[in-house]
This record gives structure tokens, sequence and C-alpha cells, in this order.
């Protein structure tokens, strides 16, 4: 810390001492007669207006390159969802607006500037006030801009308010990853509980085994604690331990006895917790996402600790997720993964990709390989110093893919809060029936 102040002081006064030597410098040649630097020749202000030109015509062709070589959705390829149409026609109708008015209002910036660049022969009119053309300047922006917002509500309503309900799955966001969770052949994900979360049970989901778990869990720490205080105490009732530790431990005893009283009074439903708990028995836990194509999801988000921002940017949806609340948005996906790969533009994208990834494997001395193109679901938000590595990969296939996935890998990726295994394909068509 005393480094980083020190580096900080040494540069604000560096640059203190060369605005000092800069005004030295003007005095003295004020002193010896010389032209000042606040006081240029008619050339040299031409020279500059010139230069005005020359940075617009540079600018403008570098705006018209980034636009030709990314286009309007910034190299994300063709939307991958149902509604990615309506968000890129939404994105299309901004810069059909946009755009006209950014080249048009920075030629005239540009051209007033070379036009009426400073002669000591002109002096400038004032021209204070208008009403005509302030009004003109008012209303026409207004006008453009309850356009966009009125078309942008049409367009969240129509995506928001969609009244298909899909296969709903649950994401929950931590620092620094994902957690997935597939409601089941109901349909329906199991309640959960913040009470609940611990080290085998990270969504907090609620059912009979986990109720049980948890009040093993809580009264196997409870006496570690007290087993740790009353072997640590001499004759005398004192403690041997640093007194921070005993408040801690003392703390931490009196925080689980309360979380276990909370459960009792407002979760466990005792014998009845089998059936108020039932729809949690056929839930699955993963670590990836595996879509159907052309089929409804509504996705629900939650958030363990700080806000995190859940985008699937190919699929144009995004959302924050917020801790102690949820939040939701629906999607249905219509490009496979194998479909996107086959995309002409998305092979030359990630053949360059693969150049600069493979002469950076060299680099180090790795062997190279080919990557390829998944979709990924990211967090938006900078949520902390882990926030990069909260990259997931979401894989669209048909219906048959994803049931050989979901029954066979599936056994070592998910964790069925029931302990019992569920055949996805065949109990999903009997609920179907």
């Amino acid at each position: 810390m005393e480094i980083k102040f020190i580096i900080i002081i040494t540069v604000a006064l560096f640059f203190i001492a060369l605005v000092q030597l800069m005004k030295i410098y003007d005095l003295a040649a004020k002193v010896r007669g010389e032209k000042s630097q606040e006081k240029l020749s008619r050339s040299e202000n031409l020279l500059m207006a010139n230069l005005m030109l020359v940075f617009m015509a540079a600018f403008f062709g570098f705006i018209i390159w980034l636009i030709s070589k990314y286009g309007s959705n910034s190299g994300l390829y063709q939307a991958a969802s149902a509604h990615g149409k309506d968000i890129d026609d939404l994105l299309m109708i901004n810069w059909y607006i946009i755009l006209p008015v950014f080249f048009i209002t920075n030629a005239l910036l540009f051209g007033f500037s070379w036009k009426y660049y400073y002669r000591e022969e002109r002096k400038a009119l004032y021209y204070p006030h208008n009403n005509k053309l302030e009004a003109i300047w008012t209303i026409v922006p207004a006008i453009a801009l309850a356009f966009i917002v009125i078309y942008g509500l049409m367009t969240w309503n129509k995506i928001m308010y969609n009244q298909e309900k899909g296969e709903v799955v649950e994401v929950y966001a931590y620092q620094f990853g994902w957690i997935v969770r597939y409601s089941g052949v109901d349909n329906t994900l199991g309640k959960a509980d913040f009470k609940m979360v611990s080290s085998s049970n990270p969504l907090g989901v609620i059912t009979s085994k986990t109720i049980q778990d948890t009040y093993i869990e809580i009264d196997q720490r409870v006496s570690d604690i007290d087993s740790i205080l009353s072997s640590n105490i001499n004759s005398d009732g004192e403690y041997l331990l640093p007194e921070k530790k005993v408040d801690k431990l003392q703390e931490e005893f009196d925080r689980l006895k309360r979380r276990k009283y909370r459960i009792e009074a407002s979760i466990d439903r005792k014998d009845n917790n089998s059936t108020a708990y039932e729809s949690s028995n056929d839930d699955i836990v993963v670590q990836e996402i595996h879509l159907v194509k052309d089929q409804p999801y509504t996705f629900k988000f939650r958030s363990k600790d700080v806000i995190h921002c859940p985008w699937f940017p190919h699929f144009r949806a995004q959302i924050n997720a917020v801790p102690g609340m949820e939040t939701s948005f629906a999607l249905t996906p219509t490009i496979t993964t194998k479909e996107m790969r086959a995309n002409p533009d998305v092979q030359k994208h990630w053949e360059n990709i693969n150049v600069i990834h493979n002469e950076r494997k060299r680099k180090i001395g790795e062997p190279e390989e080919r990557v390829l193109f998944d979709y990924v679901l990211m967090c938006n938000k900078i949520c902390g110093a882990g926030h990069s590595n909260m990259q997931l990969k979401v894989i669209v296939e048909t219906q048959q893919e994803f049931n050989q996935w979901i029954e066979n890998n599936g056994d070592k990726k998910r964790l069925t809060f029931s302990g019992q295994e569920v055949n996805w394909s065949k109990t999903k068509s009997q609920a179907s029936l």
C-alpha cells in the first residue's frame, strides 16, 4: 500500500512539474519577444482546420469499416432464439435513427471547425437565442426518442409476457460460477430456502432427505463446537483459547441453533414432508446446460451472494440475478449447436480464432488443439475478482440427443435430491399422455 501511494505521489508531482515548466517556457518566450503558445499564426490555425477534415474522414471511415466488418450485432452471428429476431430488429431500428444523426451532427461539427477557424480580421457573431431553433432541436429528438421507447416497450412486452410456458430451468449464480437445476418430469421446481443451503445442498432445495441431512449437519457442528469449548476450560471456568476465537465459536454456536429453530418452525412439515415437497424429488442438478431445439424454456434465476447478470449472447437474452429474489425470462432456441457450427460465417471466424489460439499454444510449448464454437452463458456484470470465470457451456440439440445426455452422461453429472433415479424420456412421455 505504501509503495502504491509513493508511486501515485511521484506521478502527480511529475505532471505538476511539467505544467510549471510549460509556464516558465511561455514566460521566457514573452521576455525574448517571441510568440507565446497562446497566440498562433493564421497558417497554423488553417493547418489545424484542415486536419479537422482529415480526422473527420478517417473517423467516418473507421466507423463504416467497423459496421461492415462486425455488423449491427457485434459479430454475434444470426440470433439463435425465437425472440432474437425481434431484438435484432429493435437494434436495427435504433441504428437507422442514430447513424444518420451521428454522421450529420459530426459532419457539421468538423465542417464548422474547418470553415470558421480563427482569423484576426473576423469577429464571431453573438447569437444568444432563437425560439424556433430551440423548438426544433427539442421536439424532433423527443419524437425520435418516443418512437424508440414505445417500440422497445412493445418488443419487451412481446418477449417477457409470452403466455407459452416452457420447460422450467433454474440457473443459480454464485461467486464465481453457475449451478443449473432442471425441473424434472413434473416441470415444477422444488421449493428452496437459503436456510437449507449447505455444502451438500448448495441450492437449498427442500425435501425430506435434505431436511434430515441439514439437522444432522447442524447437530454435528454444534456438538463439535461444544466439545471444543468444554475441553478448553480450566477449573476456574476460564477458557484456555484466545478470547476472539471463543467469541467466534459461541457466535457460530448461537447462529446454528437459530438456524435449526427456524427450519423446524417454518420449513419442517414432519410426517407431511414427503408430500409437501414432492416436486423436488425429480429435480436434476447439472453443471452444463442442454436445450432442445424449438422447445420453449422458462429460465428462473437466483443469486447466492451479489448481483450477477446471466447473459446468453447468441440467444439475445439477459437479466439480473438478484440475491433474495427470483427473476425469469422465456426463450426458445431455434438453431442447434451443430447447425451453428456449419454456418460459413461461424466457420470463418473460428478458423481465425484457432490460428491465434494455436500460436499462443506454440509459444508456451503446449500441443495445438482445435476449438469449436459453443453457445455460452456468461455473467455480464463485474461481480468480483473471478468474474471472468463465470462461463458455462450451453448445448442446443435434438430431443433424442437430449434424452441420451440426461439419462446416460447425466448419471455422472446429476444429483437427484430424493436419491431416486428417474427415467426421463419414459416418464416424460407418460406425463404428456
